[in-house]
């Protein structure tokens, strides 16, 4: 029998096969019956639907802030996604969960139900730092500090860590939803046009950045327009979403100013060393990584896809797993206990 990884994120669920790598990317949302309140889908199939749903059905996230709000939705999500990748009937996995460093033992419940709702023989917690940290090539376990900035759906987490964990943690709500809903409000206001939080994220995604571009670079936008309710068609360009998106780069710097005034002095005299380690799909917005280089003076280590950083950092835990504690790891707790 294998074990699993969840990366259980605001905007989407990674899922890590022990022995076969990343078996299921799939987004966070699920299509349920408004009137049975029955799931009747989950991951793509019913983001599509966001926006989109007849009357009777209803698409929800059931992650909201990086934090479970709806149990019992969440578990049918995390049981839907572990059948797809391979665990079903008799099989009853251990299941390694990553979640945010300021979990509260409320919402580590949450996570724990959720996995053994899914069918798992037994849930571990992982803090997402850490794990972040080992997947962007950074070694969690060394005694010098390192910064990590996991930029999100919906939150950014900032954490110190040192000796596999986490010193001192901050997490903001500003991450991609965020820059959507920047996005979704300039469009409305600057061009009187009504646009969803999907067209937003495209327009991000193709278009977004924070520092200039080398080309000036444009998209056309459909919606409907505020003024006579008509569908409509506008031109958007780089350049006049660049300082929105810049205040949001810029609202994650001034996080990272104030977790550093928490931290000890000798692990900040390490970051000019050690830098740090940057993971989440809002890292991959242009200029983000650099910006926050720039202006914080600390080499950022990045990879490729930096939304895999967090599940690929969990693989040496995955192997040893059988090695801990029986049952889940009470971060809260143990927070509490080193404070």
């Amino acid at each position: 029998m294998f074990d699993y990884a969840m990366d259980l994120g605001t905007s989407s669920v990674l899922l890590y096969r022990e022995g076969k790598g990343i078996v299921l990317r799939e987004p966070s949302v699920v299509a349920m019956r408004r009137s049975s309140g029955s799931v009747v889908g989950a991951g793509q199939k019913a983001r599509d639907m966001l926006g989109r749903t007849p009357e009777d059905l209803l698409a929800v996230r059931p992650v909201r802030g990086g934090v479970i709000t709806d149990c019992s939705i969440a578990g049918a999500m995390t049981k839907i996604f572990l059948k797809r990748a391979g665990c079903g009937g008799f099989l009853r996995p251990n299941l390694l969960v990553c979640v945010p460093p300021l979990v509260s033992e409320l919402e580590e419940r949450a996570v724990i139900d959720a996995g053994m709702q899914a069918g798992a023989s037994r849930v571990y917690l992982m803090e997402q730092p850490v794990a972040a940290a080992a997947g962007a090539g950074v070694d969690p376990d060394s005694p010098k500090g390192t910064l990590v900035i996991d930029i999100g759906g919906g939150t950014t987490d900032l954490a110190v860590i040192s000796l596999g964990a986490v010193v001192c943690a901050a997490s903001i709500r500003i991450a991609g939803d965020s820059c959507d809903d920047a996005i979704q409000a300039y469009v409305k206001q600057q061009h009187d046009l009504l646009i969803g939080i999907s067209a937003a994220e495209q327009i991000k995604q193709t278009i977004g950045s924070v520092l200039p571009r080398d080309e000036l670079c444009s998209v056309p936008v459909r919606g409907r327009r505020v003024s006579t309710g008509l569908p409509a068609c506008e031109t958007v360009t780089s350049e006049e979403l660049m300082p929105l998106l810049r205040e949001q780069a810029e609202l994650i710097r001034q996080a990272v100013c104030a977790l550093l005034e928490r931290t000890p002095p000798e692990l900040v005299g390490d970051l000019t060393e050690t830098g740090m380690a940057l993971a989440g799909g809002g890292s991959k917005l242009y200029g983000m990584a650099a910006y926050l280089s720039q202006s914080l003076g600390l080499e950022a280590h990045t990879s490729d896809e930096p939304e895999t950083c967090v599940i690929l950092g969990t693989r040496r835990t995955l192997n040893r797993l059988k090695q801990l504690h029986d049952g889940p790891i009470n971060l809260a707790r143990r927070r509490q206990g080193l404070a």
